[in-house]
Parts: C-alpha cells; structure tokens; sequence
C-alpha cells in the first residue's frame, strides 16, 4: 500500500473503529452501571418530549434511538452517543481534505479521535455527544457554504445548528462564532440571504422547545441562568483550575501546540485565513467559560466543542512547521493519558494496591437494586419514595423491567429537578410509603406520619475507595397534616 493511500478514508475508519471496540471493551470490563445524568436521560427517553427541566430534548431522542436499536443495557444506552465522537473525527477528515489535503486531514482526524477529553466523555451519554458532533458538522457545512454561496448550503447549515441547539443551547456559542467569523473575514456576505436564512432555521428548530418552556415556566431556562451566573467560588485560582483541566482535556503537547500556532492567524495566506476561521469556533466558546469558572463554576467539558477547530489548527502548525515527531509524541502521550484513565486504577489493584477508580460514581447501583426487589415485592401496596434525584434515576433504570416508579419526597411543591417537575409527592395518600434514603429518616419527615419503622439497612461490596452504595429503607403510614 502506498502513503497516499494509507492517509485515505477506509484507514481512518478502522482506527476509529479500533478506537470504538476500545471503549466498549473499558465499559464491559470496568463493571459499570448508568451515572445518575445518564439514567435521568435514559429516563426522558421512555417519555419523549420537546424539552425536560434540565435540558432540550436531544439527548432522549438519541438515547430512545440508541435504546431501539440496540437494547436498554449500558451499552445499548450509550451505542449512538459513543458514535458521535468517530463520527466527528470522520467530519473533520473531509473538512480538511478540502481545506488543505489528505495527509493533513487524517493527522487532525486522529488528534481529535485521541484528545483526552473525548477519551472519557466517550465512554458515556451525555449531552455534549451530540453537541461536539454538530459543531463538527457545523464548521464542515459552514467552510462549503463559504466556498460555493448556494442557498441549500446554508439551510442545510442551519437544520444542523438547529438539531446542535436541540442537544445543548451552548450551539447558540456556534451561531455567535459564525457571526464573529463573518464581521472579521467574511463581512460582505452579510449582505446575502445564506447566512440569516442559516440562522432563522436554526432558531426555528429550537421553537417547540421554547413553547415547552412557555407551558411549564421556563424550567429548562431557568435552570440553565441558574448554572451560568451562580457563583460557587470563583475567582483566579477557579479560573486558573478551569485553564489546567482544558490543559489536561486538549493534552500537554497538543495544548503546547495550540498556543504556539496562535500567531499563524495573523498571516496574510490561504492558511492564515484558515488559522482565523478555526479560532473564531475556538475561542469564543473558551473566553465564555473561563469567564463562568472566573464567576463561579465550569465544568471541564463546557467548552468540549471548542477543541475540535483548536486540535485542527495544533495539528497543522505542527506539520507546516515540519514538527512531525512532535505530532506523533502528542498523539501518542494522548493515548497513554486515556489508557492510564482506562485501565490505571485496574492495574493498580492487580499489584496489590486500592487506589480511587474512575468509575466509582457509576460501580453497584445494580446490585443495590437487586437487593431492594425483596422488600418491594413484600410491601407491594406500599408508594416506593425517595428524597433525592440521583436513587430515583438509579433505581428506576436499574429496576426497569418491572417499570417501577419512584415518587419524589417534596411537601412543598418546589421544582429544583426533573423529578420534582414530574413524579412530585406533595401529599401522600391513603397507601403506606417505602421511603428509600442514602441516610436515616429526617425527623421533618418521621413526624408527619403516625407510623414508621426502619425495615432494612443495604449495602453493596466495595470495589475500591468511594464505590460502597447504601440505603435505608423505611415503611412510613398514617400521614398526618404537619
């Protein structure tokens, strides 16, 4: 095979799907359930809808997909979202064959196959699956509408920022960035219709989502200002943690990289021009989210779509600069970065060692789902009842076959979550409560019934430092008016 045709497609497929197998083999092997987000989500998804209190209704829509096609297992609820990555991957091969050529579109195809931080956020179904995947659609479709000005470019462009707005409202970063891209390098087409058509498309597809909102005041919205300006924290060491978990998410050497390519956007050529449409998807969506962890709080993968056009641009100062070796050693420590996630805590253990697993927030919901069965089945008038999203979402995936239902303990009528917006418990009725608690029964709670008895305490094995589950099962009766 000659080195033109390595650099092809079909190899960059087989490394995705090598990459693929990978992932499915660290799930199957690691022991892990749902994390409490994605039984939530899975939850949605046996109820579809145009929006859920938390989030738009993408992430139900790929897992009910997902879940059709190939079960309601782990694996099965997570199929369709851990193809996003490889698919995003796939999407930037063809975005820089065109831009520049195929050797160069296979090194960034794998750079972004490799990044740590799609190393982990592709071992589970969360929103930001779908997200990176349309920014990645998003800023191919965008470079062909710029190279041929046809109007069904761009409404293809905006059906795909539309699905990405349906999937998480940070795509309206993407719209912004657009924008920026054309007040800077593009401004004549401003004058054309493309690009408001584009936008008017996508803010179309995200209107039934909105009138959801309109129906059940504004949940969704709410909670998504609640996370933006809340401050829990802050301040420069926030802001300075927020830059070294993107450090550690883009990779030592890549993120190296990246800075050093900065200056490249500054030239007058083909590549220059590229270098600035990369930043203008990049850097945006950064600046936003260092200015939310400098205010107060942001998660590491707020900012996951951003290292997709970043990763791109690392990767070809790196060839243009004839840095060859040190793409190939970022690549490379990328891996070991995800290996050593993967699989380090395992190792460690085979040595003799009880070193904190990365899983342990998703190790023995199973099993203390097995163990609460009996009690259900020996107190089957009785309204099983929890105080808390994360065993609500736990047990209700995990018990799914018996499709249970657990109401949510909330005497005065707030909405805080999905579940307080659903499944509430305002008042109990005339049958008993199993109420189910990580802990002992608040006395708030005891002295609103005339009866109550502590019938079991469970707890799972320990599979390593933080991965014991407990819970207390009480049989409460009689409520009486506080």
């Amino acid at each position: 095979m000659s080195s033109e045709r390595l650099f092809r497609w079909p190899s960059l497929l087989a490394v995705a799907a090598l990459f693929l197998v990978w992932r499915v083999l660290t799930i199957g092997t690691a022991g892990i359930t749902l994390h409490v987000d994605e039984a939530q989500y899975w939850g949605w998804a046996q109820h579809l809808s145009w929006g859920y209190f938390s989030k738009p209704p993408g992430i139900a829509a790929l897992i009910a997909a997902s879940t059709a096609l190939f079960g309601d297992c782990v694996l099965g609820s997570k199929a369709l979202a851990m193809l996003c990555y490889p698919l995003s991957a796939l999407l930037v091969y063809g975005l820089v064959r065109d831009a520049r050529d195929a050797r160069a579109a296979w090194w960034c195809a794998l750079a972004v196959l490799t990044l740590p931080i799609f190393a982990w956020l592709g071992l589970a179904v969360t929103t930001d699956a779908l997200l990176v995947l349309a920014w990645s659609a998003m800023l191919r479709l965008y470079v062909d509408a710029l190279r041929d000005d046809r109007l069904w470019r761009w409404l293809l462009l905006g059906l795909v920022c539309g699905a990405g707005l349906l999937s998480k409202y940070t795509m309206l970063a993407g719209l912004l960035s657009a924008l920026l891209h054309l007040l800077l390098c593009e401004r004549q087409r401003l004058a054309r219709p493309g690009p408001w058509l584009a936008a008017g498309l996508a803010l179309l597809c995200l209107a039934p989502n909105l009138w959801w909102n309109i129906q059940h005041d504004f949940p969704t919205l709410r909670h998504t200002a609640k996370i933006t300006v809340e401050r829990d924290g802050g301040g420069p060491l926030a802001l300075l943690e927020f830059v070294a978990s993107q450090w550690g998410c883009f990779g030592p050497l890549l993120g190296a990289a990246f800075i050093a390519a900065l200056p490249s956007a500054r030239q007058r050529t083909p590549a220059g021009d590229f270098a600035r449409l990369l930043l203008c998807f990049a850097l945006p969506l950064w600046l936003l989210a260092s200015a939310q962890a400098y205010a107060g709080k942001a998660n590491a993968n707020w900012a996951a779509p951003a290292f997709v056009p970043a990763s791109i641009l690392a990767v070809l100062w790196l060839r243009d600069s004839g840095r060859q070796r040190w793409l190939w050693a970022a690549i490379v420590l990328n891996i070991a970065i995800s290996a050593i996630v993967y699989h380090g805590s395992a190792v460690l253990r085979a040595f003799g060692a009880n070193p904190p697993t990365p899983y342990a927030q998703v190790i023995g919901w199973d099993r203390l789902a097995q163990q609460l069965e009996p009690w259900l089945d020996a107190y089957p008038q009785a309204i099983p009842v929890a105080g808390n999203r994360t065993l609500i979402a736990h047990l209700q995936y995990e018990l799914r076959d018996r499709q249970l239902s657990v109401a949510r303990w909330n005497p005065d009528g707030s909405v805080r979550d999905h579940y307080e917006l659903t499944q509430s418990l305002t008042l109990p009725p005339g049958a008993p409560l199993l109420y189910l608690s990580t802990a002992a029964l608040p006395s708030d709670i005891a002295s609103r019934f005339a009866r109550h008895e502590h019938l079991a305490s469970l707890a799972t094995g320990s599979r390593g430092p933080g991965t014991t589950r407990r819970l207390e099962i009480y049989l409460l009766d009689d409520f009486q008016k506080p």
